[in-house]
């Protein structure tokens, strides 16, 4: 038993958590720029790419060129195993980076070369390294049709195979949503609600909050496999932030009966606790009655009368209903998910 005598014995025998953000490919690096550029305090970015001009772009701690002897800095082609060799190549770099993390996100599109390939080998040497490691993945656009899509398939068992918890995110669920903003804008979202989540999550673990919710309750809701998402919400009102969360899920899926989830409001100052309250109620009531809960809740002046909600919802049951025709490709996609909701990861190869 330690006994802390002071504050400053307290913060010296208290182990600092070592959080990595790691963005692989040309989403991953993007998402990885738009969160450095927003700011998030104890974290490490890293972008990891084989393009050498897109690279040159992004703002992150640490840039990563990979394969140049291979691609000549040009991109791995739309080839998943040319991004996978590329890293297999580069271990020595890559657990340099990765040596005494306690937390890693990996941020990619799924569906090119890069980060296709890559995401799965960051994943696979982060948890050796005993990491906890959260991917978040997007998938293709429904006109992406043939080899991008099935690549992507591939991608997604490769990746939940070698992640504690994978969350998928559907641009074109997203399309959905933003489909009356500029091009520039619209396509910018996606980055946006990556970076926003990333950094909600780790403020969320290591911000001192009225309600915590510390390291081990991320592991904990870890337990819970199958496929998870997140949903994330803003109002003035608790109503109308469950409402925007639940009503604008980026993943086809049914989050009705998920065993787990990992809840944090943030509120201004006059963030109370019964509109804390009406918030998880209002969440938790759509999840499986044994649902295991965990929650926090913070206060942030800058916030004022906005209230966030955000959810990680794990141990998913099944797809969402069916609404309008699918292509081919989004059927595809959808039996993927439903693969692993029954523990049966897609592993073919995309050749």
């Amino acid at each position: 038993m330690i006994n802390f005598g002071s504050l400053e014995d307290l913060q010296q025998g208290a182990a600092e958590l070592k959080i990595l953000v790691i963005g692989c490919g040309g989403g991953g690096c993007n998402s990885v720029h738009r969160l450095t550029s927003i700011g998030i305090q104890g974290v490490k970015t890293i972008a990891i790419n084989t393009d050498k001009s897109h690279l040159r772009t992004i703002n992150a701690d640490q840039r990563l060129l990979i394969g140049s002897q291979v691609t000549r800095g040009l991109g791995a082609g739309g080839i998943p195993e040319v991004g996978e060799g590329c890293m297999e190549n580069a271990l020595g770099a890559l657990n340099n980076i990765l040596q005494d993390a306690d937390l890693t996100f990996i941020t990619a599109g799924l569906g090119g070369g890069t980060g296709t390939g890559v995401a799965p080998v960051v994943a696979r040497e982060a948890r050796r390294h005993g990491s906890l490691v959260v991917s978040m993945a997007t998938t293709p656009f429904q006109f992406e049709r043939g080899r991008r899509m099935e690549a992507a398939r591939w991608g997604i068992g490769r990746l939940n195979d070698n992640s504690d918890m994978m969350l998928l995110l559907d641009n074109n669920r997203l399309m959905d949503m933003v489909n009356h903003l500029p091009i520039e804008q619209g396509f910018g979202v996606m980055d946006q609600l990556i970076s926003e989540m990333i950094k909600g999550l780790v403020e969320a673990v290591t911000l001192p909050s009225l309600v915590n919710i510390d390291f081990n309750d991320l592991r904990t809701i870890m337990r819970h496999k199958g496929v998870s998402t997140i949903l994330y919400g803003e109002s003035t009102d608790p109503d109308g932030a469950v409402r925007e969360a639940l009503g604008n899920p980026l993943l086809e899926i049914d989050y009705e009966g998920a065993t787990g989830a990992l809840i944090h409001v943030t509120g201004g100052e006059k963030l109370s606790v019964r509109k804390v309250t009406k918030v998880l109620e209002g969440m938790s009531e759509q999840l499986d009655p044994e649902a295991q809960v965990i929650f926090g809740a913070r206060v942030d002046p800058s916030y004022k009368d906005l209230i966030r909600v955000m959810a990680v919802i794990t141990g998913i049951q099944g797809v969402g209903e069916k609404k309008g025709r699918r292509s081919h490709e989004r059927e595809e996609l959808v039996n993927t998910i439903e693969e692993l909701v029954d523990g049966r990861p897609r592993r073919r190869s995309p050749r």
